[in-house]
C-alpha cells in the first residue's frame, strides 16, 4: 500500500485529500494540530482499502515534526510514497499594524512547516521510487494582493525554495510540485484576523480586503475539486506548477508577462482602494541604509553621499566600519555620513537606531527627517536543503527576511507624513530558483511577494516601493562558511559543480558599485520601476521568469552548471 503524510488534515483542503487519497487505496497520515477521528476514519472508506490515520503533530516543531515522521517510518516499514505540505494560516491587513508576534507566525506555519517536514521525510523520499512533495501554495503565490503583504510573503518564499528544491532533487528521483488554489471554502477565512484601525491611516487597505474577502468567498472553490487536482498530481501528474480556479490561471499566465505595475493599477481600481500618490524626491532628508560594512551597503552610501545625500549607514558590528570609514574619505563625502549600529535581527538595535534618527529631526528640523530606506543587509547560506543546518537556514531567514520586515515596520511611521521610498535590494535568486540555493531563493522571494503586496498599501501615502535584484556580484556575502554539503554524501556531484559555478559566477560578476548607483538613481528618478534587474544574469532570468517553462529551465540549468 501506498502511503503519505498530508499536513493540516483536519479540515479544508487537507481534509478533502486525506480522504479522496484514502479512497484511492492510499495509506494517510494525516497531521494536525487536533487529531479529528471523524470523518477521518468513518465507514465511508469501508471497502476502498485506504485509512487516514490523524496524528496530532505542531509543524512548526522541528522536533515534533521529526518524532511523527519517524513513527511514521516505523509503521511503514521506512517506505514513504509522498508528502503534502498543505498546512497553513493566514493574516491580513495594514502591515504596519500587524503584531511582529503574528507575523513570525505565519511564516513559522506556511513556510518553516514546509520546511520542517521536507528535512525530515527527503531520506526516505530518496529510497523510495517515483516519490513527490506537494507544496500547497495560493494564488497569493503568483501576485501581489492588497492587504495581504505578510502572506503573499509568505507564499512566495514557498514557491521559491520549492522552486530551487526541485532543481536539487531531480537526479534523486524525487518530484516536486507546487499548486497553487484561488480562493476555498476553508476555516482560513474564519481563523484568520483582519489588523488595523478601520479609521486609521491604511482604512482603504481594510475596507477593500474586507470587501474582495466577501467577493471571494462568493466564488470560492469546494475543497474537493482543489483535491481532485492534487490526488492526480501524487498519483504521477508533472509539471512545476499547478494553478487552480479562474484567477489562479489568470495570474499563472501573468507572471513575468504583465508589469507588476500595471497588475498593481488594475487590481487597485478593482478594489477601490485609493490611489498612489507621487512619491516626493525629498533631496534633503536622510536615507537609511542597511548592511553598510561591505559590499552593496558599503557603495550605496558612497554613492548617495555623492550625489548630495544624508545617509545613515547602519551595520550590526561598528568595529567593521573601517572599510566604510575609508570609502568615505577618499569620496571625501564622510561629512554626509552617519555610521550608526542597527542589528536588523534585534529589536531593541532597531529601536535604539531609530531614537539617533528621531534627534536628528529635532536638532535640525525637515533636513533631518528620514526620507528614504534601503533594505540590503543579508547573509547567504548554500546547500543541498536536506544537508544545510537548520540554525543556517533561519539565520538566512531573520536576517534577509524578518529583518526586513523588522527595519521596514520601523520606518514606515515617520515616511507616512511626507512620502519616501523604500527599496529592497533582493537577488536574481528571487526572479528563480537553483540547485542548492534553497533557503537563500526562499528569503528573496518572500521580500519580493511582500514588497508588491506592501506597494498597494503606502502608495496613497506618497511612498514608493521598489526592488532591485544583482546578479551575482564579488561581495562580502561570499564566504567559506557559506557553503554546506558533503562532497561524499548524495548529493556530492551536485555540491562540487555548484560550488564551483557559484565562485565562477562571483569573480565574473563585475563591480558591485554598479549595483549602489542603479539603488542611488531609484532616489532620484520620477517614477522608479517596481523591478529593477542588475547584470546580465539577473537580466536573464526576469526574461525568462514566467515566460519559459520550467523544464527547459532546469535543462539550462544542469546544462551551465556541468
Amino acid at each position: 500500500m501506498r502511503t503519505a503524510i498530508v499536513t493540516g488534515s483536519s479540515s479544508g483542503i487537507g481534509e478533502a485529500l486525506s480522504l479522496d487519497l484514502a479512497r484511492w487505496g492510499w495509506r494517510v497520515f494525516g497531521f494536525d494540530l487536533t487529531a479529528v477521528d471523524s470523518p477521518m476514519t468513518s465507514s465511508d472508506l469501508a471497502g476502498f482499502g485506504g485509512s487516514v490515520e490523524p496524528m496530532v503533530v505542531d509543524v512548526t516543531d522541528r522536533l515534533a515534526v521529526e518524532a511523527a515522521v519517524a513513527r511514521v517510518l516505523a509503521a511503514t516499514g521506512g517506505t514513504l510514497d509522498a508528502v503534502v505540505a498543505n498546512a497553513g494560516i493566514r493574516e491580513a491587513g495594514a502591515f504596519e499594524e500587524t503584531p511582529a508576534v503574528d507575523l513570525k507566525r505565519l511564516f513559522d506555519v506556511n513556510l518553516g512547516g514546509a520546511m520542517h517536514l521536507t528535512r525530515a521525510v527527503l531520506p526516505a523520499l530518496r529510497s523510495t521510487p517515483d516519490s513527490r512533495i506537494v507544496i500547497v501554495s495560493s494564488v497569493g503565490g503568483l501576485s501581489a494582493l492588497p492587504g495581504l503583504a505578510a502572506y503573499c510573503g509568505s507564499k512566495w518564499a514557498l514557491e521559491g525554495w520549492a522552486e530551487s528544491l526541485a532543481h536539487e532533487l531531480f537526479s534523486q528521483g524525487v518530484g516536486v510540485s507546487v499548486v497553487e488554489p484561488a480562493s476555498v471554502q476553508t476555516g482560513l477565512w474564519e481563523a484568520g484576523t483582519i489588523h488595523g484601525d478601520p479609521d486609521g491611516p491604511y482604512a482603504s487597505v481594510i475596507r477593500a480586503l474586507e470587501d474582495g474577502d466577501d467577493r471571494a468567498w462568493a466564488r470560492a472553490l469546494d475543497p474537493h475539486s482543489v483535491s481532485a487536482t492534487m490526488v492526480a498530481i501524487v498519483e504521477g501528474r508533472r509539471g512545476l506548477r499547478h494553478p487552480i480556479g479562474l484567477s489562479a490561471r489568470a495570474r499563472f499566465l501573468a507572471r513575468g508577462v504583465v508589469p507588476a505595475g500595471l497588475q498593481r493599477r488594475i487590481i487597485s481600481r478593482l478594489t477601490h482602494q485609493d490611489p498612489p500618490v507621487r512619491s516626493p524626491r525629498n533631496p534633503d532628508g536622510v536615507i537609511m541604509v542597511t548592511g553598510c560594512s561591505s559590499g552593496f551597503g558599503l557603495h550605496t552610501a558612497v554613492e548617495l553621499a555623492r550625489r548630495g545625500r544624508r545617509v545613515a549607514a547602519t551595520m550590526r558590528d561598528l568595529a567593521r566600519r573601517g572599510p566604510l570609514d575609508a570609502a568615505l574619505a577618499e569620496a571625501g563625502v564622510a561629512d554626509r555620513v552617519e555610521v550608526l549600529r542597527l542589528d536588523v535581527t534585534d529589536q531593541a538595535s532597531i529601536d535604539e537606531a531609530m531614537a539617533v534618527a528621531d534627534s536628528w529631526v529635532r536638532l535640525a528640523g525637515d533636513v533631518g527627517r528620514l526620507v528614504g530606506l534601503v533594505n540590503n543587509a543579508g547573509v547567504l547560506a548554500v546547500g543541498p536543503f536536506e544537508e544545510l543546518p537548520p540554525d543556517a537556514v533561519d539565520r538566512v531567514l531573520d536576517t534577509n527576511l524578518h529583518g526586513t520586515f523588522a527595519v521596514t515596520r520601523a520606518v514606515l511611521p515617520r515616511l507616512r507624513g511626507h512620502g519616501g521610498r523604500i527599496v529592497c535590494v533582493t537577488s536574481s535568486s528571487g526572479l528563480g530558483g537553483l540547485p542548492t540555493w534553497s533557503a537563500y531563493a526562499a528569503s528573496k522571494w518572500g521580500v519580493e511577494g511582500w514588497a508588491e503586496s506592501l506597494a498597494f498599501e503606502v502608495g496613497p501615502h506618497g511612498i514608493d516601493v521598489v526592488l532591485v535584484e544583482p546578479g551575482a556580484y564579488p561581495t562580502g556575502i561570499w564566504r567559506d562558511d557559506s557553503w554546506h554539503g558533503s562532497p561524499d554524501g548524495p548529493y556530492g556531484p551536485l555540491v562540487e559543480a555548484m560550488s564551483a559555478a557559484d565562485r565562477r559566477a562571483a569573480q565574473a560578476g563585475g563591480d558591485p558599485v554598479a549595483v549602489a548607483k542603479v539603488v542611488a538613481r531609484t532616489f532620484d528618478a520620477r517614477w522608479p520601476p517596481t523591478r529593477r534587474p542588475v547584470g546580465r544574469g539577473a537580466w536573464l532570468r526576469w526574461a525568462a521568469r514566467g515566460v519559459v517553462p520550467f523544464g527547459v529551465q532546469r535543462r539550462a540549468v544542469a546544462r551551465i552548471v556541468g
